[in-house]
């Protein structure tokens, strides 16, 4: 008698579980097939590498300088091109070498890389004509992707100031008779500065403008994220 009592009780549980994993499984489909197509959509309209962790900032003024060839060399005639630039002079007595031994590392790194420019852009334009270009470029086996400009001082400075933000003055000492930025900019191909983020401390990261293009005060010159960056803006 009591075998006869519980069978359907066993039926009814039986018929419960089953109702409820037709649900539970139902859902867990639909769940799934709404993650992809979230996923698929979040994936079509993902920003680009290179828009998603490097800052755009504002756009390169217009230039027009000489290279170390003799050649015209304008941000028009660079765009399409991905490029580092700095501002130096070639007597420089402090932080020039330095910063030029930088550039040339990354100019080697990234020597294969077709659409990839370094440019340095005197602040002497007086002393360093083309021919004292081409004689500094060979000091530090530059290739032909490395352009050395000079131009008008005045523009030049303006330039400096304005379109990349970075110090360069006149000295009082006639030792130094310059002074200016060490940074390094990143332009992109459609001539726009850009830049990462770093941490200032654990809770904080900010962005930065410009790269240490040279070891300052015990702050590291920041070559191989310059390297990555620019890999990053080539190959997005």
């Amino acid at each position: 008698m009591s075998k006869k009592k519980d069978t359907p009780y066993y039926i009814g549980l039986g018929i419960v579980i089953i109702i409820f994993g037709y649900f539970a499984v139902t859902n867990v489909i639909h769940y799934v097939k709404k993650d992809k197509v979230v996923d698929s959509n979040r994936s079509e309209h993902r920003m680009p590498v290179a828009d998603k962790f490097l800052k755009k900032f504002n756009k390169v003024p217009d230039f027009k300088f000489v290279n170390q060839l003799g050649d015209t060399i304008t941000n028009d005639s660079l765009l399409g091109k991905v490029y580092v630039i700095d501002f130096f002079f070639t007597t420089c007595p402090t932080i020039c070498t330095p910063m030029s031994m930088n550039m040339s590392k990354i100019s080697e790194s990234l020597k294969s890389q077709k659409d990839f420019r370094t440019v340095s852009i005197t602040i002497d334009p007086k002393h360093d004509t083309p021919p004292v270009l081409k004689e500094y470029a060979q000091k530090y086996d530059a290739n032909n992707n490395w352009y050395f400009l000079t131009g008008d001082k005045e523009t030049t400075y303006k330039l400096s100031r304005e379109g990349f933000n970075s110090y360069v003055s006149e000295s009082d000492n006639e030792d130094i008779r310059f002074e200016h930025s060490g940074n390094f900019a990143l332009v992109d191909s459609e001539g726009y500065i850009r830049s990462r983020k770093i941490r200032i401390d654990k809770d904080n990261e900010n962005w930065i403008y410009q790269y240490n293009g040279v070891q300052e005060n015990e702050i590291p010159a920041q070559i191989q994220e310059i390297i990555e960056d620019a890999e990053t803006l080539l190959n997005k």
